[in-house]
Protein backbone atom coordinates (compact mmCIF):
# COMPACT_ATOMS: atom_id res chain seq x y z
CA UNK A 1 0.00 0.00 0.00
CA UNK A 2 1.28 3.43 -1.28
CA UNK A 3 1.26 6.27 1.29
CA UNK A 4 0.38 9.52 -0.15
CA UNK A 5 -0.40 12.90 1.51
CA UNK A 6 -4.00 11.89 1.58
CA UNK A 7 -3.24 8.59 3.82
CA UNK A 8 -3.31 9.00 7.23
CA UNK A 9 -0.65 6.76 8.75
CA UNK A 10 0.30 6.97 12.17
CA UNK A 11 3.78 6.24 10.89
CA UNK A 12 6.81 8.56 12.33
CA UNK A 13 5.27 10.04 15.52
CA UNK A 14 8.01 10.47 18.09
CA UNK A 15 7.59 11.22 21.73
CA UNK A 16 11.09 13.04 22.69
CA UNK A 17 10.37 13.03 26.48
CA UNK A 18 9.87 9.29 26.35
CA UNK A 19 13.49 8.91 25.00
CA UNK A 20 16.22 7.57 27.39
CA UNK A 21 19.71 6.00 27.05
CA UNK A 22 20.85 2.70 28.32
CA UNK A 23 23.43 0.27 27.87
CA UNK A 24 23.33 -1.73 25.06
CA UNK A 25 23.78 -5.17 25.26
CA UNK A 26 27.49 -6.86 23.30
CA UNK A 27 26.84 -7.02 19.44
CA UNK A 28 24.14 -4.01 18.73
CA UNK A 29 25.49 -1.96 15.90
CA UNK A 30 23.84 0.66 14.20
CA UNK A 31 22.48 -1.26 11.78
CA UNK A 32 19.64 -2.05 14.55
CA UNK A 33 18.33 0.99 14.57
CA UNK A 34 14.41 0.57 14.05
CA UNK A 35 14.30 -2.75 16.17
CA UNK A 36 12.62 -4.06 18.69
CA UNK A 37 14.45 -4.01 22.22
CA UNK A 38 13.53 -5.82 25.96
CA UNK A 39 14.91 -5.06 28.81
CA UNK A 40 18.16 -6.94 29.55
CA UNK A 41 19.89 -9.08 32.25
CA UNK A 42 21.53 -6.07 33.91
CA UNK A 43 20.53 -2.79 35.96
CA UNK A 44 20.02 -0.03 32.66
CA UNK A 45 20.16 -2.62 29.93
CA UNK A 46 18.33 -2.84 26.95
CA UNK A 47 18.71 -6.00 23.85
CA UNK A 48 17.38 -7.00 20.74
CA UNK A 49 13.63 -8.26 21.79
CA UNK A 50 14.06 -12.58 21.56
CA UNK A 51 11.34 -14.75 20.77
CA UNK A 52 8.68 -14.06 22.97
CA UNK A 53 9.70 -11.01 24.72
CA UNK A 54 7.60 -8.01 26.41
CA UNK A 55 9.19 -5.35 23.89
CA UNK A 56 9.43 -2.13 26.05
CA UNK A 57 11.05 0.28 23.03
CA UNK A 58 12.26 0.76 19.47
CA UNK A 59 15.98 1.15 19.39
CA UNK A 60 16.73 5.20 18.37
CA UNK A 61 20.45 5.68 17.89
CA UNK A 62 23.44 2.97 18.60
CA UNK A 63 26.68 4.98 20.23
CA UNK A 64 29.97 2.72 20.71
CA UNK A 65 32.13 4.56 23.54
CA UNK A 66 35.11 2.43 22.09
CA UNK A 67 37.14 4.21 24.91
CA UNK A 68 35.09 4.59 27.61
CA UNK A 69 34.19 0.79 27.01
CA UNK A 70 30.42 1.42 26.26
CA UNK A 71 28.04 0.81 24.16
CA UNK A 72 24.61 3.00 24.61
CA UNK A 73 21.65 3.99 23.10
CA UNK A 74 18.62 5.67 23.01
CA UNK A 75 15.18 4.28 23.56
CA UNK A 76 11.90 5.17 22.42
CA UNK A 77 9.52 4.38 25.16
CA UNK A 78 6.96 5.62 23.71
CA UNK A 79 6.28 5.67 19.75
CA UNK A 80 4.35 5.48 16.49
CA UNK A 81 6.27 4.00 13.89
CA UNK A 82 7.94 0.86 12.70
CA UNK A 83 9.25 -2.11 13.99
CA UNK A 84 10.29 -5.26 11.29
CA UNK A 85 8.39 -7.96 11.20
CA UNK A 86 10.09 -11.71 11.39
CA UNK A 87 9.73 -13.59 8.08
CA UNK A 88 6.54 -15.77 7.85
CA UNK A 89 5.07 -14.34 10.52
CA UNK A 90 1.27 -12.46 9.81
CA UNK A 91 0.60 -9.71 11.44
CA UNK A 92 -2.31 -7.51 11.41
CA UNK A 93 -3.81 -3.86 12.31
CA UNK A 94 -5.11 -4.32 15.59
CA UNK A 95 -2.55 -7.44 16.85
CA UNK A 96 -0.48 -6.92 19.58
CA UNK A 97 3.20 -7.86 18.65
CA UNK A 98 6.24 -9.43 20.97
CA UNK A 99 9.58 -10.19 20.06
CA UNK A 100 10.20 -12.46 17.47
CA UNK A 101 14.40 -12.80 17.80
CA UNK A 102 16.94 -10.13 16.49
CA UNK A 103 14.71 -7.42 17.22
CA UNK A 104 12.19 -8.50 14.82
CA UNK A 105 8.34 -8.71 15.97
CA UNK A 106 5.12 -11.02 15.70
CA UNK A 107 1.94 -11.28 16.90
CA UNK A 108 1.26 -11.94 20.91
CA UNK A 109 -0.71 -14.79 21.70
CA UNK A 110 -3.47 -12.18 22.47
CA UNK A 111 -4.13 -8.12 22.48
CA UNK A 112 -2.98 -6.77 24.84
CA UNK A 113 -3.77 -3.18 23.48
CA UNK A 114 -1.91 -1.23 26.78
CA UNK A 115 1.07 -2.82 25.81
CA UNK A 116 1.03 -1.76 21.94
CA UNK A 117 -0.87 -2.50 19.04
CA UNK A 118 -0.03 -2.77 15.17
CA UNK A 119 -2.24 0.66 13.71
CA UNK A 120 -1.13 -0.86 9.83
CA UNK A 121 1.20 -3.10 7.93
CA UNK A 122 3.48 -1.70 5.23
CA UNK A 123 5.17 -4.92 3.33
CA UNK A 124 7.51 -6.34 6.03
CA UNK A 125 6.91 -3.40 8.38
CA UNK A 126 4.10 -2.94 11.18
CA UNK A 127 3.59 0.38 12.28
CA UNK A 128 3.11 -0.13 15.75
CA UNK A 129 2.00 2.49 18.78
CA UNK A 130 3.53 2.00 22.11
CA UNK A 131 2.47 4.97 24.30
Amino acid sequence: MAITHSTVSLRGFHFEAAHLTFTLTAGITAADRGKAVSFGAAANTVKLAADGETIIGRLETVEDRKVEGQLIGTVALQFSNTLPIKAGEVVAAGDTVVGAGAGEVKKAAAADHSKNFVAQVIGSEAIVVKV
